[in-house]
């Protein structure tokens, strides 16, 4: 810092370095190896602007036991993300991974999934335990090129082209990175999830704000240390019972959308990386949801008692219309300080989803209140129609006592058996 340049002076301390072609010029393959790093170089800058994270697709679903060896596999959909050193990795097909190797590694990574080299090392054969499922950059070479087109007696030849392709990563999570958590505990999964999220997300870390560090993904983070680089993009965290028992898959308990790290101090609360938590964290509660709403779910006899030590600030469960007689409140939220269900109309509910992105998650056991909505359009849509299959699915949103109050009475919209009377201060 002690050189002071001119205004319009050319600033080239590292700047791309491409290579100056002109006619006459004797090119090597040197040259054009680092004209071919130049252009890389530029591709990771923009990547490295629009923040790491999986751009679109990449789901990660349970493929079930293959082989004769009956290995436990997932199946990834195509998709791209982009690594925390801005480069793009596109997978054009969705796959299906074994996750346990077969054979031997190979040195040269020259393969594209399953048994591939490894970035920074880490630990690939599943067993009992919590792994991070990622995705890397990989390379292999294909055909093959003369060296020496000169002398048709004496052809050589050479790699014809380099394959940037990707590698599927698996790593293992030590336990001493999730102290108290139990694989026997009802709650796990949820424990999990919020382990991931880290602590930036409460608000604790909102009180000592002026004090405060950089947000950051608390378990992805400490993963580092265990082979976890910046060459990878997390997609899921699966649980293993024993070495072919795939419990779950939870991928946005570590998959992120694209967004750029954190910046720190004051200017966090203005930057993206904390939405992109928030919608990770919303939609790791509906996909355990939706896993509770398939076969062997059991969502009918689960509560966010028994089964979660946190809520996102907002989610939506299936719920139907309680009978005469009946309780309005689902089960679910038995033990929970709730209020409603009330009716909002459905202009208001995707507004109160996206505010609460940035909002605290609920902590289940400390007695804070919920509040309780149906949408009123739903609603009247299935008793205009109660044996059309068409007729939407039943459902309540719940949100944190901390988001605005969203059921204003409404009559003139409504009418009477979709409304209700205003909050008395």
């Amino acid at each position: 810092m002690g050189e002071v340049f001119q205004l319009q002076e050319p600033l080239t301390e590292g700047g791309v370095r491409s290579v100056n072609f002109f006619n006459g010029r004797l090119l090597t393959g040197g040259d054009l190896g680092r004209e071919q790093a130049a252009r890389r170089e530029v591709d990771a800058r923009l990547g490295l602007a629009v923040g790491d994270g999986v751009a679109f697709g990449l789901e990660v679903t349970d493929g079930g036991l293959t082989g004769d060896s009956r290995l436990p596999t997932v199946k990834v959909a195509a998709g791209l993300a982009i690594n925390r050193l801005g480069q793009t990795l596109r997978l054009t097909q969705a796959a299906q991974v074994a996750l346990a190797r077969g054979g031997g590694a190979s040195a040269s990574g020259d393969c594209l999934f399953g048994d591939c080299a490894p970035v920074l090392g880490g630990t690939y054969v599943a067993g009992a335990g919590v792994y991070i499922l990622t995705l890397a950059p990989a390379e292999a070479r294909a055909g093959s090129a003369p060296t020496n087109g000169l002398d048709p007696d004496n052809v050589r030849c050479n790699t014809d082209v380099v394959v940037s392709g990707v590698q599927l990563r698996l790593l293992a999570v030590p336990p001493s990175l999730l102290p108290g958590l139990s694989a026997a505990d009802p709650d796990y999964r949820n424990a999990l999830a919020y382990r991931a999220f880290g602590t930036g997300v409460t608000t604790d870390w909102t009180a000592d704000l002026l004090g405060a560090t950089p947000r950051a993904d608390d378990l992805t983070d400490a993963m580092r240390r265990f082979g976890l680089g910046d060459a990878d993009v997390p997609l899921a965290l699966l649980a293993f019972t024993r070495a072919t028992d795939l419990t779950f898959i939870d991928a946005w308990s570590v998959r992120r959308p694209l967004a750029a790290a954190d910046p720190g101090g004051l200017a966090t609360l203005a930057g993206a990386r904390r939405v992109a938590v928030g919608q990770a964290m919303f939609r790791q509660f509906q996909g355990h949801i939706a896993d509770l709403t398939g076969p062997g779910g059991g969502l009918g006899a689960a509560t966010a008692t028994g089964l979660f030590g946190h809520l996102p600030a907002a989610g939506i469960i299936p719920a139907p219309r309680p009978t005469p007689g009946q309780s309005p409140v689902p089960s679910f939220f038995q033990g929970l300080t709730v209020s409603g269900p009330r009716y909002l109309n459905a202009a208001e509910a995707e507004a109160l989803i996206r505010e609460s992105l940035v909002r605290p998650p609920i902590t289940v056991g400390d007695g804070a209140f919920v509040q309780l909505y149906r949408v009123a359009e739903t609603d009247m849509a299935i008793d205009q129609a109660p044996a059309s299959p068409s007729r939407p699915a039943p459902f309540v949103i719940f949100a944190s006592g901390h988001l605005p109050y969203r059921a204003d009475a409404r009559f003139d919209l409504f009418r009477w058996d979709y409304a209700h009377y205003a909050l008395q201060p």
